[in-house]
């Protein structure tokens, strides 16, 4: 791992605090009152279960955001464009080969070509592997 990835896996971390820890143990008003009730009474277990907005989960998927960049970079600026858009990584939402093609006044064939250009590019042994590894944290 690079030491700036390192540096920013770090940054993205936050300092983690026991769930036995007292409720009000830093609090000045409770001062010399020791809590009985523990910060774990007062996390509903159903949703921190749920929870997906792990510190664990947003390092991998900021990782993940980084490697997905170096990776498009290999692309022409027109298979690059077509990914983007059909796959939303600019803004999360996918769209048809018909609807990219006419945001970018293109016909359809035009794009279904860059895309399968782009995904064969994508599809080398390296970045695919690369694409796995991120799957399978952000997954498992």
């Amino acid at each position: 791992m690079s030491p700036d990835k390192y540096a920013k896996m770090l940054r993205l971390t936050r300092r983690s605090i026991s769930l036995e820890t007292p409720k009000y143990q830093n609090n000045p008003k409770d001062m010399g009152h020791e809590s009985e009730k523990l910060l774990l009474d007062t996390v509903d277990s159903s949703s921190a279960v749920r929870d997906e907005h792990t510190p664990e989960r947003s390092v991998d998927q900021e990782l993940f955001q980084d490697d997905l960049k170096e990776m498009l970079k290999i692309l022409g600026e027109d298979e690059r464009r077509v990914i983007s858009a059909r796959y939303g990584l600019q803004d999360g939402m996918t769209r048809t080969v018909t609807a990219v093609a006419a945001q970018m006044r293109q016909t359809k064939s035009w794009v279904r070509s860059q895309e399968c250009r782009a995904l064969r590019k994508l599809r080398r042994p390296w970045y695919e592997k690369k694409l796995w590894e991120h799957q399978n944290s952000l997954t498992g």
